[in-house]
């Protein structure tokens, strides 16, 4: 949950207005001009906070910052103040607002999220990833069963693969969305370079149109909506993977693969995947097995130390559970005592590092589950403490005492429904 109360944000941007906003936009004026033309067409007194989620989010690829993986809202507010001469202070609380939801196309973390900005909970169980083996998803079922996660991938095969988007908080349709997915291995903090994006299921397109029920483009305000073809997805092995998904709109690109590598830190995929309303993550797998390689990532310049966690629910007590980073020389294992659990170690990594993490757990029968975490340990007075106060305030897993604690990622296994 986040710590602190967010106040309540007037309602979203409407027909009238997003129209001249949008004009400005496809006649190729930045967003500068786009804020003069607006600010000039309000009636007195001027709406701050209209201004703000009309240019911002139509403007979301200017205000977009590959550095802070974020909506930039101290740019937005420089640009208000630029623009209508308005005080700074007011212009930031107005660019402020508009970033705290998100304004178009909502692709959830988890099943609570609500348009709010950062998503809260798990940010790796989106269920608007989705996967159908061999059989095919059309639209209607995708938006009729929408809190349903559909997610049976098979290995060895061409996967039936799916995203999902809910035009959220504006008032006028979205009328070009779009989805890209993306793969990478089953783990944690998985940067750009390494991920894969996925092809339509004929190999034709790398997106596919959104739909709303009636197979229409145009999702209207609070509409759901889904993709109207499949991706194709081969597993290239029998291993288990995590998919992204990323919805574009006719005024927002959402191109991880423009993301600079050399920006991409330990924290930034919590913080892109949870300040990026219009991206989702999945990595909930059905364990066959009990045995599954992490893979996992130090992508600072210097040694950080980790901790891996596991949350055991329901696992048969006596059973034991292992962690180990073979080249690391690491190794921790525990028996599981009680319904509910949670086992830990701590490790040094080294600086630029990608490693597996082999976890071993026993078969996991109906109604069990065991979630591995991987969490970064911050000294207080290290400088990467700094820069992580506000991701810690925003409602991420962290502790704060002689360390920060931050949730890097999560993956969870569950067993065979009977």
């Amino acid at each position: 949950m986040n710590m602190y109360a967010v106040p309540e944000i007037s309602a979203g941007p409407n027909q009238q207005y997003w129209d001249l906003g949008l004009k400005c936009f496809n006649q190729g004026d930045n967003a500068q001009t786009a804020l003069k033309t607006v600010w000039r067409r309000l009636p007195p007194p001027g709406d701050l906070n209209l201004l703000a989620a009309i240019v911002g989010n139509l403007y979301g690829d200017t205000f977009w910052s590959d550095q802070k993986l974020q909506m930039d809202a101290d740019l937005l507010a420089q640009y208000m103040n630029a623009a209508t001469g308005i005080n700074p202070p007011d212009c930031q609380r107005a660019a402020n607002n508009a970033y705290r939801l998100w304004y178009g196309m909502l692709v959830r973390c988890n099943t609570s999220n609500d348009g709010l900005i950062p998503k809260t909970g798990s940010f790796t169980a989106s269920p608007d990833v989705l996967i159908n083996g061999l059989t095919t998803l059309d639209p209607y079922d995708m938006i009729t069963k929408w809190d349903q996660t559909t997610w049976g991938p098979q290995p060895g095969l061409k996967n039936n693969t799916y995203g999902r988007g809910q035009n959220k908080n504006l008032q006028v349709p979205i009328k070009q969305g779009k989805i890209k997915i993306y793969f990478t291995s089953n783990g944690f903090n998985q940067p750009p370079a390494s991920w894969t994006q996925l092809f339509t299921y004929d190999g034709s397109k790398q997106t596919a149109d959104l739909v709303n029920i009636n197979d229409q483009k145009a999702i209207r305000p609070g509409e759901r909506s889904a993709c109207d073809t499949s991706f194709g997805f081969e597993p290239p092995g029998a291993g288990h993977y995590c998919l992204i998904v990323c919805a574009q709109t006719e005024y927002f690109s959402n191109d991880p693969a423009s993301i600079s590598g050399a920006n991409w830190n330990n924290g930034s995929s919590a913080h892109w995947i949870t300040y990026n309303g219009a991206a989702g993550w999945h990595n909930v797998n059905v364990s066959q097995t009990g045995y599954e390689p992490l893979t996992f990532y130090n992508n600072d310049d210097a040694p950080a130390q980790f901790r891996f966690v596991a949350r055991c629910r329901n696992v048969p007590e006596g059973s034991v559970v292992a962690m180990k980073v073979g080249d690391l020389g690491f190794e921790h294992s525990a028996k599981v005592t009680g319904e509910d659990q949670e086992i830990f170690a701590d490790i040094e990594v080294p600086a630029n590092y990608e490693g597996i993490l082999n976890v071993e757990f026993p078969v996991l029968p109906a109604h069990a589950s065991i979630s591995y975490s991987l969490i970064w340990r911050v000294a207080a007075n290290s400088a990467s403490a700094e820069g992580l106060s506000k991701l810690v305030r925003d409602g991420y897993a962290a502790e704060v005492a002689d360390e920060i604690l931050v949730v890097l990622g999560d993956t969870h296994f569950v067993g065979e429904q009977s």
